[in-house]
């Protein structure tokens, strides 16, 4: 058995794990530059693979980009982090598979972006270093409509996820529609880990208060390979919960600063 619950080193011992709960009356208000997104309006092929997570048998289909294309600054982050993957965690049905939650709330799925410091030379110098990596994640719920940002997923997820193979240079398609674009300034931000074992706390986390909706149908192209594929929630501990925005539960912070 090797599920999250079985997990051992900084997975089981670390005080600063991710996914967390996201509780608003627990989130502290700071001021934050809004995000620069470099290139991520630019079409590009990208390549995929499948990689067996959890038990072997539970799976996340991992979209490699190549460096220095997709770039991540602003927003709180201190230096500029370029963009190397992302992926998707869903569960078995419409109300569960995002990593965190939004006061207790799960969603239909979570994408994440994962990218590194451009301090450090690669992705494997970085995912240590308490600066190294930036991941942004965004909710996802299931609505009535196709997405059409995310069509990729009909036409090749079903297919990997049961071959397990690599399929290179998959489609054309930006980044960009993937995010709640036009509210990108609002966002909760905390400094967190990994969440497939290693568990580096090397991660400044972004997740975007707005949600994107995909349809039903495309949520069931994930194959029942990837059926639950994302780890509990974790202890914030005494960890620092800011976000971006103003609410009315919300305390304020006195200064700006980056994490």
């Amino acid at each position: 058995v090797t599920g999250p619950k079985n997990w051992t080193g900084t997975c089981k011992s670390g005080k600063k794990q991710s996914p967390i709960n996201i509780k608003m009356s627990d989130t502290k208000y700071e001021k934050m530059t809004d995000f620069t997104l470099t290139n991520y309006d630019r079409p590009s092929s990208l390549n995929l693979t499948f990689t067996a997570t959890n038990n072997g048998k539970i799976g996340t289909v991992v979209f490699k980009v190549p460096p220095n294309i997709y770039n991540v600054s602003g927003g709180g982050l201190k230096g500029v982090f370029t963009t190397v993957q992302f992926h998707f965690h869903w569960g078995s049905n419409d109300s569960i598979g995002s990593e965190h939650t939004l006061d207790g709330k799960a969603f239909a799925a979570e994408l994440h972006f994962v990218s590194y410091n451009t301090k450090y030379s690669e992705f494997k110098d970085a995912k240590n270093k308490s600066d190294g990596l930036a991941v942004l994640g965004v909710f996802i719920e299931v609505g009535d409509r196709k997405n059409q940002a995310f069509s990729f997923l009909d036409e090749y997820l079903g297919e990997l996820v049961n071959s397990s193979s690599l399929v290179s240079n998959i489609t054309t398609f930006a980044l960009a529609p993937m995010l709640p674009w036009t509210t990108l300034h609002k966002f909760f931000r905390y400094h967190g880990s990994l969440t497939i074992p290693g568990c580096d706390e090397s991660v400044t986390w972004t997740l975007f208060n707005d949600f994107v909706q995909i349809s039903h149908e495309q949520v069931t192209k994930r194959g029942k390979k990837m059926v639950n594929n994302y780890r509990p929630v974790q202890p914030l501990n005494t960890r620092t919960l800011k976000n971006s925005f103003l609410h009315p539960s919300c305390p304020l912070l006195t200064s700006t600063s980056n994490i």
